[in-house]
């Protein structure tokens, strides 16, 4: 099981850098069009945008798998010593499912509005302006997928059981 999100953690990464290489090399040949040659492709920004915003919504998926997302950590200083451990494991599970609930969120109703935004065309590039708004249900799945690999770590540590591969706990880099 650890192989099977290893590989997907890679290509969810690996996908992520070549956008990011991709925006880099399209940022500079709009520099270069704009300054040196005094003429800008139309297709441009909004092909930059467009990677951008895959990279972004992607990525927090992988934020998810190594746990690196943001959450508040001072609540677990308000409670007491002798409560904390179990308010803390209470927390971390209604956490779980705030995330799984909110990838679910974003596969439904990204959806829709991806289907709704296909009826329009994207200004400078010649594709439907759902093609701009796909990565949010498509980062729902890949939300839900990382989060599936805490899921079963989680409740086989309930259970008092180890899941091969996950002797020292989930990946943390």
């Amino acid at each position: 099981m650890k192989k099977f999100y290893d590989f997907i953690y890679w290509l969810f990464m690996t996908f992520c850098k070549i956008l990011f290489i991709m925006s880099i090399c399209i940022t500079s040949y709009v520099v270069f069009c704009r300054y040196i040659l005094s003429k800008t492709p139309r297709w441009g920004e909004q092909s930059i945008l467009l990677c951008m915003v895959y990279m972004a919504l992607i990525s927090a998926s992988l934020a998810i798998r190594t746990d690196k997302h943001i959450r508040v950590v001072l609540i677990q200083y308000l409670f007491p010593e002798s409560i904390r451990e179990k308010m803390m494991s209470i927390l971390h599970g209604l956490s779980q499912v705030t995330i799984f609930l909110f990838s679910l969120f974003m596969i439904i109703y990204g959806y829709q509005f991806t289907m709704l935004m296909s009826k329009s065309v994207m200004s400078g590039l010649p594709v439907k302006n759902s093609v701009m708004y796909a990565p949010v249900p498509i980062a729902g799945v890949c939300m839900l997928l990382m989060q599936s690999e805490r899921f079963f770590v989680f409740m086989a540590k309930l259970a008092g059981k180890t899941i091969p591969g996950y002797e020292n706990g989930l990946p943390t880099e």
